[in-house]
């Protein structure tokens, strides 16, 4: 269950994506695969930005598990829930899963408008597409990005895309701040981790700085696997020079699997390796910092160190940020003004700079923040 599958892939080149994909999912649950019809891939689809954006999971790993599961005689069914409310037939198209729809006989599912079940874990429900139940494989592929709230965008979080629609807007409403959110995902990942046939994560081109959306695209040349989520996402989070308690949901979710951080298995010519320059200050320091502070003196602190979104006068009025924000803090753009965020309405969720297509919503640091992150 701690054995992670590590392979230096410098370009999306299909053959060797589907001899990767054929030697990972050996290590899969074979009896489940072979008597299982029904396949769903779910990729990261956060929104429509193209694949050499570095945002959604590249089209072509997608193809490769297409073909893999076609050739072993399985329904292919891929499926996300987009964030926010972005048209998903544009999503599609632009992250390229329209075109691979036209070549393949593969169904493309819109989780958000394909009805849910809420289940609870540990007093806490969630809902989860009705897509995910009808499935006997479950695929799961990440994408290797950071992440404003949680320091980390791996597989565990990935899961995040089988809440349908807006209600991960509400989701985002009512646990605002990283550990909270973090204790969502992982009642999120205790309802669905037993369903989970393997997972991936597509880090030929990854993205560091402010992800999951606004950060820097890397060539980072990797392709990663593994049955267990929580071992996969130790071994990534790793690799780009983050600490076990840099993200917040991490250790319990390795606890949830039975896992020890020292018995996580990778290839030995992995086994110290740490991607180069990576930038993952903001994103570490914000997280590990503020989950030290007592809930009491939140709010004085963050008079000192916060972050805040601005939009900025590269916006092209699309109305994207005002239909993604979970608290309604931003007004629509006008014929002569840009949409407006209300400070005090406003909870710092950062979905706004998330969804953004354009690129058009800027952090804004206090200048001890920016002092700090330095």
């Amino acid at each position: 269950m701690s054995r992670v599958q590590i392979r230096k892939i410098e370009s999306y080149d299909l053959p060797q994506l589907e001899a990767a994909v054929s030697d990972f999912l050996g290590q899969a649950n074979r009896q489940r695969i072979k008597r299982s019809k029904r396949v769903l891939l779910k990729p990261n689809l956060l929104g429509a930005f193209p694949p050499e954006r570095a945002v959604t999971t590249h089209p072509a790993l997608l193809e490769a598990l297409v073909r893999h599961f076609l050739e072993l005689g399985k329904e292919v069914w891929i499926g996300d829930s987009p964030g926010g409310t972005a048209n998903v037939e544009q999503v599609w198209k632009v992250c390229g899963l329209s075109e691979l729809a036209e070549r393949y006989p593969v169904k493309l599912v819109n989780l958000s408008t394909s009805g849910f079940r809420e289940l609870s874990w540990e007093g806490i429900p969630v809902k989860i597409s009705e897509v995910f139940w009808q499935c006997g494989i479950v695929i799961n592929i990440a994408k290797y990005k950071t992440h404003g709230l949680v320091g980390f965008t791996g597989a565990l979080k990935n899961l995040y895309g089988l809440v349908p629609g807006l209600v991960k807007s509400d989701y985002h409403g009512r646990y605002p701040n990283s550990l909270d959110f973090s204790h969502l995902l992982l009642a999120l990942y205790g309802l669905t981790r037993n369903r989970l046939s393997y997972s991936f994560i597509d880090g030929i081109l990854g993205m560091d700085g402010i992800g999951p959306s606004g950060g820097r695209a890397r060539d980072f040349g990797l392709l990663l696997g593994a049955r267990c989520v929580s071992a996969l996402d130790f071994a990534a989070a790793r690799m780009m020079g983050f600490r076990l308690d840099d993200i917040p949901y991490l250790g319990e979710a390795l606890q949830m699997d039975g896992v020890l951080p020292s018995r996580v298995r990778v290839p030995t010519s992995f086994r110290d390796f740490k991607l180069p320059d990576v930038d993952i200050r903001a994103v570490r320091f914000s997280n590990r910092f503020l989950r030290r502070i007592p809930r009491a003196a939140h709010h004085l602190v963050e008079r000192y160190y916060s972050k805040r979104p601005v939009i900025s006068d590269r916006c092209l009025k699309c109305g994207i940020c005002v239909q993604s924000c979970p608290v309604q803090a931003i007004s629509a753009p006008g014929k002569f003004s840009l949409p407006r965020i209300d400070p005090k309405k406003c909870i710092k969720c950062m979905c706004c700079h998330e969804m953004c297509p354009h690129g058009a919503v800027d952090i804004h640091k206090t200048w001890l923040t920016r002092i700090i992150e330095r």
